[in-house]
């Protein structure tokens, strides 16, 4: 019921959701205030790995050649910035077609900078294990330099069909006539849907049953059609195995929480199945 809420509310900020790897978090450590780079096993409980040195690096991420490899050029190329920053990071300068993941980025002319990142997140608070995440960063603050180049996440609604709260309306509808399952069946029906989807099956045959299934297709349909309104700031041409796509999705805030908006039947299937190039 939150997320119809969500779907309904109209008043919200936007980012795209590229697909880099790994993500790199970087910035000040507020505990001591010296400068770091690292993945997100900087916020670890127990074995945080965290880096302020190149020889840092090798003892958190030497056992993973290519991880160490573009944390050392970030060490490099990042900037000296205070605060608390996650980006997605999409490949080396040099070219114009950049496949960090899942999907290929062709850009419209080749990247001259050292490195190519999408920065989305910062984070506040006074310990690295308790930071808080705001997903609003400013593009105009990072598109000043020669050694990165800051892919622009900003997007917007142009446009918003009717139907969608049609929609909605059908959706709350059919949720008030089903009784939801307990948290541990729930994580048991996600791992039935996500089996649909990796072997491109109806999610009909996920076991939830005729009204829970209607409700969340009807949920799917509403998240499509509301992005298929969003654009994205930045101009880059999206591919999967060498067939158009759109962008992995987009981050979508407003007052009823922070959702990811994502294709699953296209994104999610390819991204099960497509053998990467990244070694996680």
């Amino acid at each position: 019921m939150q997320v119809l809420d969500f779907f309904r509310e109209q008043e919200s900020k936007i980012s795209v959701k590229w697909d880099g790897a790994p993500a790199i978090v970087f910035g000040h450590n507020p505990e001591n205030h010296k400068r770091f780079v690292g993945t997100k096993s900087v916020f670890n409980k127990r074995k945080i790995k965290i880096n302020y040195t190149h020889h840092d690096i090798e003892t958190n991420h030497g056992d993973n050649e290519k991880v160490a490899s573009i944390l050392h050029t970030c060490l490099e190329c990042l900037p000296d910035k205070c605060g608390v920053w996650q980006g997605d990071f999409l490949g080396f300068g040099g070219t114009d077609t950049l496949t960090p993941n899942t999907i290929t980025y062709k850009f419209d002319q080749e990247i001259k900078e050292s490195i190519v990142v999408a920065i989305h997140t910062n984070y506040t608070g006074t310990k690295m294990s308790e930071m808080v995440a705001d997903f609003n960063c400013d593009y105009d603050a990072w598109s000043l330099d020669n050694k990165v180049k800051y892919v622009k996440t900003d997007a917007t609604i142009t446009s918003r069909r009717k139907r969608i709260d049609y929609f909605i309306r059908l959706a709350s509808a059919t949720a008030n006539l089903i009784r939801f399952s307990s948290e541990q069946k729930g994580k048991q029906l996600k791992i039935e849907v996500n089996r649909c989807i990796r072997e491109q099956r109806d999610i009909s045959s996920a076991g939830m049953g005729i009204l829970r299934t209607s409700l969340y297709k009807l949920m799917i349909h509403i998240k499509e059609l509301i992005m298929e309104g969003i654009e994205s700031a930045e101009s880059v041409e999206c591919a999967i195995m060498g067939e158009p796509t759109t962008h992995e999705g987009f981050v979508m805030t407003n007052k009823f929480g922070t959702y990811k908006l994502v294709n699953r039947r296209e994104f999610s299937h390819a991204n099960f199945t497509v053998q990467k190039q990244w070694d996680k």
